[in-house]
């Protein structure tokens, strides 16, 4: 599956950039209806929200790609 300029990828979803996560160790997990959030000990956070666009059910990821730091 190739990756698109416009951060999309050939199916059309969305391109998340997930090799910052490499190395992480969880420190803190936390959710409610429609949110997850991951906290690592390296005080970095990760939010995943099920939401509806255009009527139709998607993830939401924060950040969806490495953090600047």
């Amino acid at each position: 599956m190739g990756e698109r300029s416009d951060g999309l990828n050939d199916d059309g979803g969305c391109a998340v950039d997930w090799s910052w996560l490499a190395g992480e160790e969880i420190a803190e997990v936390a959710s409610s209806l429609d949110t997850l959030t991951i906290r690592f000990r390296s005080g970095a956070t990760l939010e995943v929200k099920a939401l509806l666009w255009k009527e139709r059910p998607f993830l939401s990821f924060k950040p969806h790609e490495r953090p600047r730091r």
